[in-house]
């Protein structure tokens, strides 16, 4: 019940108790007038009765006597009226209807009046000739009494109604700052720490207002830290302070991540860059020099690969880079290399003249990634492979003697013609994984993955090798159409939540905006189990974009939520902003935490930060029981991986079937 509604019924509850108080009064004081009215009124009928009879009772003239009881007007006053001799015998004797009364009959228990009797002598001179005695009749009287209750309680409706309008309006004027606050506090709950800057004219609703303004500052800025804190732990530990670019162990753990990924195979390149007699720049350059040369390499590769989101770039040691790039093509990444290895043999510095700049470029390239270590070793060995040569060199891992047949050779697909073959003839199939409860263990809902067979008789392609296809033609959006289309259909009723990853061109498509505000309107059901998941990545590309698909989501009590966090290079302030589901780790700092202090403590970080917004951090990737029981000791709220539940293919089906 509301405050509003409260108070309201607090003063009713009064007024109520002032009436039935008042009635009490009123109702006692009107008894005992009209018991007194009562009283006079068979006296003086009773008196008048007598000096009438006086006359007639000394002749002893009954037909007189009888003539004196008819003449009384019976105006429902009296029950009864008798006339007796000297010695009690009843000479006359006359009863009276009475007017009803129209009181209910528990009013007439609760007053109960008595019938009073007044009585006079009929005397002659000295002599007593007999007694009259009139007994009265309690209609009018009962009428009366409940005609003054009834009036009063009239009048109390009416003042109860007058009262309440009135302080309907006052108490919403009044309270209103406390609706502000309530917003405020909401706010607050989600990160949204606004001032309510106008203070109410009442002392204490001001003395609280500020109260919670300064509460919302000392919180903005407490979670502000926080952020920073876990920001710059990320960078401590997983970024190379001189470059910016990923260290060792953040590369080894995400080439690690994508071998150890069971669900879908990967291909992948990977590229090593080493600068030669780096030494010698220092020495002759100054080891500012060196330094600016390092930087200059980091920002060549960065931004010449600024349309390969997916793609790892790192320092791994003083002088080397490494480059990593999943789901891509053997021809796509040839072409890249060799992009790469033009741009940074560009390179320059003072001394180039006397002491020319060299780059070495060591390639790989797998069509299903599972050993991470061996693939870093291929390229490796190709740059180890090459002479102390003072000009620039690269090589392909298959061109070493007795590697294995190069794999760029492997013809590739006619992507323009699959997507749209996918598209036309919905050639997709739909598989779900669990997301598992760490505190008991229990199924809290389903990620839905894309897998598109081809024409071998393999599983098919998985979408983290198709999607980038689809984003290249152009035909995203519309494979997200699909994909929601044909999951609405297959998840009929089902209970459990299912999320499903979203594509950048779809969260910049505004026509793909208009067909799910409409899709979600026309699925309700479906749309209270839905949640949509963007990459971290995604956001520094389309904030604008993903606020506004928030807003459609949250009209339609779909959810919106964050996949492979902590991968990306944002910083973390748009969780104070965004209203999220969960967030989840990527699987690159799950894999082997039971080993990764580092990993822990900045799980137990965004953990903790989390914690204070009320946002679930669940961990996917989850392998082995030494990880599960480490990231559970960590506080994660859940986990997804092969350990808790392998993919299945959906069928539409109940949901006991799943």
């Amino acid at each position: 019940m509301t405050l509003l509604r409260q108070v309201l019924s607090a003063v009713l509850a009064a007024m109520l108790l002032l009436y039935i108080g008042n009635i009490a009064v009123s109702l006692s004081n009107g008894k005992r007038l009209v018991e007194h009215q009562m009283r006079s009124h068979v006296e003086d009928t009773a008196a008048t009765i007598a000096l009438s009879m006086t006359q007639s009772a000394s002749s002893q003239n009954m037909l007189a006597l009888q003539g004196v009881l008819n003449s009384v007007t019976d105006k429902g006053f009296y029950r009864r009226i008798y006339f007796h001799d000297s010695d009690g015998n009843l000479i006359l004797d006359k009863d009276y209807v009475g007017i009803p009364h129209t009181a209910p009959k528990w009013f007439v228990r609760l007053v109960a009046l008595p019938t009073y009797e007044g009585s006079a002598e009929v005397s002659s001179g000295w002599t007593k000739l007999g007694t009259v005695v009139v007994a009265s009749h309690p209609g009018h009287a009962y009428n009366a009494l409940w005609h003054l209750v009834m009036g009063q309680l009239a009048w109390f409706t009416l003042a109860s109604v007058a009262v309440s309008l009135l302080l309907w309006f006052a108490l919403r004027h009044f309270l209103r700052p406390l609706q502000v606050l309530e917003t405020q506090i909401h706010n607050v709950s989600r990160q949204k720490f606004a001032e309510h800057m106008v203070l109410p004219r009442a002392r204490e609703l001001a003395s609280l207002v500020s109260a919670m303004n300064n509460m919302s500052v000392q919180l903005q800025s407490l979670f502000t830290s926080q952020l920073d804190l876990i920001a710059d732990l990320r960078l401590q530990t997983h970024t190379d302070q001189l470059t910016g670019l990923s260290n060792r162990a953040d590369f080894d753990a995400r080439l690690n991540s994508l071998a150890a990924d069971d669900l879908s195979k990967h291909s992948a390149v990977l590229m090593i860059f080493a600068i030669q007699q780096l030494d010698k720049i220092n020495a002759l350059g100054g080891r500012v020099e060196g330094n600016n040369i390092l930087i200059a390499l980091a920002r060549c590769l960065q931004q010449s690969l600024v349309n390969f989101p997916q793609a790892v770039v790192a320092r791994r040691q003083g002088r080397e880079f490494a480059v990593l790039i999943s789901d891509i093509s053997p021809e796509e990444a040839e072409r890249l290399a060799l992009g790469l290895y033009d741009a940074v043999t560009q390179l320059t510095w003072f001394g180039q003249h006397e002491h020319p700049l060299a780059v070495h470029m060591g390639f790989t390239y797998s069509q299903s990634v599972s050993n991470g270590p061996e693939l870093l070793s291929e390229a490796d060995m190709v740059l180890r492979s090459f002479t102390q040569q003072k000009s620039s060199e690269w090589a392909r891992f298959s061109d070493i003697e007795g590697a294995q047949a190069p794999l760029v050779s492997v013809s590739a697909i006619d992507w323009q013609a699959f997507t749209q073959r996918v598209i036309a003839e919905k050639k997709i199939q739909l598989n779900i994984q669990g997301t598992f409860s760490s505190t008991d263990q229990e199924l809290t809902g389903y990620e839905m993955f894309s897998q598109f067979p081809d024409d071998s008789d393999g599983p098919g392609l998985a979408s983290r090798i198709v999607m980038p296809a689809f984003e290249r033609v152009g035909l995203a959006p519309q494979l997200d159409q699909l994909v929601l289309t044909e999951l609405c259909e297959k998840w009929r009723d089902r209970e459990h939540p299912v999320s499903v990853n979203i594509c950048l061109s779809s969260l910049k498509s505004t026509r793909f905006h208009g067909w799910l505000d409409e899709f979600l309107a026309n699925n309700p059901a479906f749309a209270n189990l839905l949640t949509l998941e963007f990459s971290e990545r995604m956001w520094h590309l389309a904030e604008h974009y993903i606020r506004r698909f928030e807003k459609i989501l949250t009209t339609h009590g779909a959810s919106l939520a964050v996949d492979c966090f902590g991968l990306g290079t944002s910083d973390f302030s748009y969780l104070a902003s965004l209203p999220l589901r969960y967030l989840k780790v990527d699987h690159s700092f799950s894999h082997n935490i039971h080993t990764t202090q580092d990993n822990q403590f900045y799980i137990k970080a965004l953990v903790h930060l989390a914690e204070t917004r009320s946002l679930p951090v669940i961990a996917v990737g989850v392998e082995s029981q030494a990880d599960w029981d480490s990231l559970i000791s960590l506080g994660i709220a859940g986990g997804q991986g092969y350990l808790l539940s392998r993919p299945q293919v959906i069928h539409p089906l109940s949901e006991s079937t799943i």
